[in-house]
Parts: structure tokens; C-alpha cells; sequence
């Protein structure tokens, strides 16, 4: 095999590099590598092939003189033929629109090669400055690049390739096999792209590769590729954007709508996070509400209408308790502490309301405990909750109890029943507030052996009680409270004066007392019955400046 000299044997690239250095101006010798061996042209340029204004050989010319008479005279010379690297014959000597028809078919089947060689002699033979050599020389050009494109393309460099494709279409920009090539290219680039999740570079490739030559193959990968960039994109208006982008090529594509429902269900939760901040929590549910209609699945929309839902029965919980509807206060503060349950001040109003609405509560109580055992034992009372177990063992036991009213949740007299001579007891633990008033006790039995043993403890509230409350008043109209430990008054405005603990109201239907007082007029408005949670409302018209002495008192007398 033989090459041009200082030519490297190597890739096409290489190879068409030197080939071009081995077409030789007029007079010297082109050479050209063929599968199956060497053309030689001898010391004429590819131009003066075949031309018309070449001067014959005497021995192609039948007229010669000097030909012996009754001599047959030789043939006329048949046209110099060369072949190309890939095997098509170029007969030399035609006219230029032979070799631009001829190299235009041959670039079409993608013999680039070939297209260039008949290019480049379609030049050579055209009439100099003519149209049609410069579209022969640009044709050139474009086969050239697209040769080299495709070899690169067979060797796997695709952006190379791409490269060349590119230099075609700045020359042809309309050219349908460097669109193809080109769009192959990119689409081979693109989803190499989408392998390594690199979604932007592949969605630009996929794109361009689209638009040079459509494929619903190339489709179906830009779809994929936008798809994918969307559900990694942390800003809803991108993703927005992206899935947008997908339905303007395929609209019908479900996974884009539902994506898109879902980026505007992120937003309208971001808008509703906004107003929950600032403390607009019927705009914050409205936009919670909204996000879920979109996306059902969405759990940070579900949590925030829970949460802000949780908020807003707060508030109407603060509302209730200004109007002393203590009640549907309490609902609504355990709505919130379910979703909030270390708030402190609800945890604390939670409290106070659990007093003033505990059920009606017997001045008096007692516990009668039975039990068949031998063993000491323990019981512990709080409210109405009875728990009791052996102290020298884990087994769980089976009392009879019976449990008359509850244990108070305030201070009373606890103290020890009748109970069975066969066992001692002892309150190890008396009811107070520092232990949330829970007693207990433990019972010995006497006998060694197993016999029934009866435990009985007592309680009683007090049977009387009062309130003496000082204070300077300026005229007006007061409202006073007493309901359970609470004793509260309200200034003619509204405004609480007075909020303290004292002695508690029972939570029986009990009758109070108001001591008259000079100058005032005093109205009872309510007196303490089930109706109103055991509730004492006094009215107070004060019509000067008065050093006021409030004293109300209770007495169920002796049962």
C-alpha cells in the first residue's frame, strides 16, 4: 500500500487529511489509496484529464500523416478512469454538470467520500467564475466535513462528529442528510446525557436533535429527560415550567399534568406556610384546603391544615373562655393540644377548666376495699381511679370495690374507715396538691393464712366557706365570679381586676351569701347549680368612690 509522503497510515480523519496532500497541482502525480490497489495518473493533473483542448497522441489519430497506406489505424484512447476509496469508478474528461449530478446522488446513499472526489473534478473542469463553481466547491466542502463526521462517528466521537455535521449545516443549514446525521448524533449524545442523569445536556441535545429531524424515538427520550429534570427540581416555578414543557410536546402526557397539579399544590402550600406565619389562619386553611384538592397525597399540605386547623380552634377556645363558655373552650383547647402538646399556657388553662368543670362532687366520700389474701398489699386512690397490688409480688389481684364519690381534687379530710380487725392499715401518702391529690395506702394482713380483708378509707370537704374581698372602686357597674376555687371580678370596661384562688365554691347547689354593703347595690345574678357549672354571679353598682369589703359565705349545715 502505498501513501503520500510524510502521511501516517491511521484513522480516516488522518487519512483524508493526507489525501488531500496527495492531489497535486498541474504536473505532478496523484496517487490514490484504493482497496484494490494504485491508480496512477502519470505527470497530468486531474483538470487536464480528458480536456478538449489536449493535443492527441499520433497514434489516436486516424488522419495522421505518416500512417502507411493499407495500415489499420489504432483505436481512438478510451478516458482515464479513477476510482474512489470506496470503489465508485470517476471516468475523467466529462463535463462539470456530470460530476455535480453524479456527486449529488452519491452524497444522497452517504458516499461522502466519493461526493467530494466528483465535487472537486466537477471544479476543476467548470467554467472558471461560473455559478456553478462555487456550488461545486461549496458541495465540496459540505462532503468533506460530512466524510469526516462520519468516520468520527463510526470511531465513537461523537462530539466530533457533531462538530463536522455542524460545519456542513453552516454551509447548507437546509441540507436533509447533514440535518439526519446531525439529529442522530444528538441523539445518541442525548441519552448518553440522561445515563448519567446530566437531565439539562440532554434535554439540550434531545431538543436540537428534534428539531433537525424529528423522531418519535427522540420524542419519547426528550419527554423522559424533561420528566426526570422536573421531579428533581426543588423550585415549584421551575418544575411548573418544565412539566409545561413537556405538555406543549406531548399533551396528552399524564405524568406531566399530574406533575403539574403537584408543583401547584407545593406552591399554594408555600403561600398558605406564609400566612400561617403571619398569623392569618383562615387564609393559611383556604390555601391548605386548595393544595390538597390538587394533590390528595400531599402530607405537608395534610399536616399544615391540621396544624393550622389546630390554631384556629385555639383561638375560638381563647374566645369561649372571654365569654365564659367554658365548655366549648375546653373542646376546642384539647383540639390544639393534640397537635400541640407542650404548650404551657394551654397545658395550664387545660388545668383550671378541668376544675371548673368537674361534675357534680359529693361533700362526702368513702372507699370499701375486699380482698382475699395473706399478703400485705397496696392501694392507691386518685379521683376515681382505684389501682392496688401485692408488695411482695407482681401477680395481678381481683378486689371488690365499691367507691362512693370520688377523692376531691382540693383539700379536704382524708382520713381512715372502719375496717376489718384482721388487718392493719396506714396512709403511706396523703391526698395533697403536690401530688395531684392521690392517696394511698397499705393494708397487712393479721393471719398467715389466706382470708378476706376489708379496707375503708373516708373523706369529707369542708361544710362551709366564705370569701372577703377589699378594694377601692370608682362608680360603675361590677360583675363578680366564684366558681369553684376561682374568684374573679370584672371592671365596668370588661377588664378583669381580680383573678384569684380562694376558698372553693363545692360543686354542689349550695346557697351564698352577700353580706349588704353601704352604698352599693348588690344583685345576685346566679346562684351555684348544675346548670352553670356551679357557678356564684353577683352584680355590683357602685355609684360613688367606695372602699368596697365584698364578704359572701356558704353553709350546708351538719348531715
Amino acid at each position: 500500500m502505498f501513501t503520500a509522503k510524510g502521511c501516517v497510515p491511521g484513522s480516516f480523519a488522518r487519512w483524508f487529511a493526507c489525501s488531500q496532500a496527495s492531489l497535486p497541482a498541474a504536473g505532478l502525480v496523484w496517487t490514490f489509496v484504493l482497496l484494490g490497489g494504485i491508480v496512477f495518473l502519470g505527470s497530468r493533473s486531474v483538470a487536464q484529464i480528458g480536456r478538449a483542448d489536449d493535443v492527441p497522441p499520433a497514434s489516436a489519430n486516424p488522419s495522421a500523416p505518416g500512417t502507411p497506406p493499407g495500415k489499420r489505424p489504432s483505436p481512438p484512447r478510451r478516458p482515464a478512469i479513477v476510482k474512489t476509496p470506496t470503489g465508485v469508478a470517476m471516468p475523467l474528461g466529462r463535463p462539470a454538470e456530470f460530476y455535480f449530478e453524479e456527486g449529488n446522488e452519491l452524497f444522497d446513499k452517504g458516499d461522502f467520500v466519493s461526493a467530494r472526489m466528483f465535487f472537486e473534478q466537477g471544479g476543476k473542469v467548470a467554467r472558471p467564475k461560473s455559478d456553478l463553481v462555487e456550488v461545486l466547491q461549496r458541495r465540496r466542502d459540505v462532503s468533506a466535513h460530512m466524510a469526516v463526521g462520519r468516520q468520527f462517528e463510526r470511531e465513537s466521537q461523537l462530539v466530533e462528529a457533531l462538530a463536522e455535521y455542524d460545519k456542513a449545516l453552516a454551509l447548507e443549514p437546509v441540507n436533509p442528510v447533514a440535518k439526519r446525521h446531525a439529529g442522530q448524533v444528538l441523539q445518541m449524545l442525548g441519552k448518553a446525557a440522561m445515563l448519567t442523569k446530566n437531565w439539562q445536556a440532554a434535554i439540550g441535545y434531545l431538543r436540537r436533535a428534534q428539531e433537525l429531524d424529528p423522531d418519535a424515538s427522540t420524542q419519547a427520550a426528550l419527554v423522559t429527560a424533561l420528566l426526570r429534570l422536573a421531579m428533581e427540581q426543588s423550585d415549584p416555578t421551575e418544575a411548573q415550567r418544565t412539566y409545561r414543557q413537556v405538555l406543549e410536546i406531548a399533551p396528552g402526557n399524564e405524568d406531566a399534568r399530574l406533575g403539574l397539579r403537584r408543583m401547584e399544590a407545593r406552591l399554594r402550600t408555600r403561600q398558605a406556610e406564609a400566612a400561617f406565619q403571619a398569623g392569618r389562619y383562615n387564609e393559611a386553611r383556604s390555601e391548605y384546603e386548595a393544595a390538597l384538592e390538587l394533590d390528595p397525597e400531599h402530607a405537608l399540605a395534610a399536616a399544615g391544615k391540621t396544624r393550622v386547623e389546630a390554631y384556629l380552634a385555639r383561638q375560638s377556645a381563647d374566645e369561649a373562655y372571654r365569654r365564659r363558655d367554658f365548655r366549648t373552650a375546653y373542646a376546642d383547647y384539647q383540639k390544639f393540644q393534640a397537635v400541640v402538646p407542650d404548650d404551657p399556657q394551654v397545658t395550664e388553662r387545660l388545668r383550671e377548666l378541668s376544675l371548673r368543670l368537674e361534675p357534680p362532687l359529693p361533700l362526702r366520700g368513702s372507699l370499701i376495699y375486699k380482698l382475699n389474701t395473706a399478703s400485705p398489699f397496696r392501694i392507691r386512690l386518685h379521683r376515681d381511679q382505684v389501682e392496688s397490688a401485692l408488695l411482695d409480688s407482681e401477680n395481678p389481684i381481683k378486689p371488690d370495690i365499691k367507691l362512693e364519690g370520688r377523692l376531691p381534687a382540693q383539700d379536704a379530710v382524708f382520713r381512715l374507715g372502719k375496717s376489718s380487725a384482721n388487718v392493719t392499715v396506714r396512709i403511706a401518702v396523703m391526698p395533697v396538691a403536690d401530688n395531684d391529690y392521690t392517696a394511698e395506702l397499705i393494708a397487712t394482713p393479721k393471719n398467715p393464712r389466706s382470708e378476706d380483708v376489708i379496707v375503708v378509707a373516708e373523706w369529707q370537704l369542708p361544710l362551709k366557706g366564705g370569701v372577703q374581698w377589699k378594694r377601692q372602686l370608682e362608680p360603675g357597674a361590677y360583675r363578680v365570679y366564684w366558681q369553684g376555687p376561682f374568684f374573679e371580678v370584672f371592671d365596668p370596661t370588661g377588664v378583669c381586676i381580680e383573678s384569684s384562688r380562694q376558698s372553693p365554691l363545692p360543686r354542689q347547689p349550695v346557697t351564698v351569701k352577700v353580706k349588704p354593703i353601704k352604698g352599693v347595690t348588690v344583685q345576685v345574678v346566679e346562684q351555684p347549680n348544675p346548670g352553670n357549672d356551679f357557678t356564684f354571679a353577683l352584680n355590683l353598682a357602685v355609684t360613688s368612690p367606695t372602699l368596697l369589703l365584698l364578704d359572701l359565705s356558704w353553709d350546708v349545715g351538719k348531715k
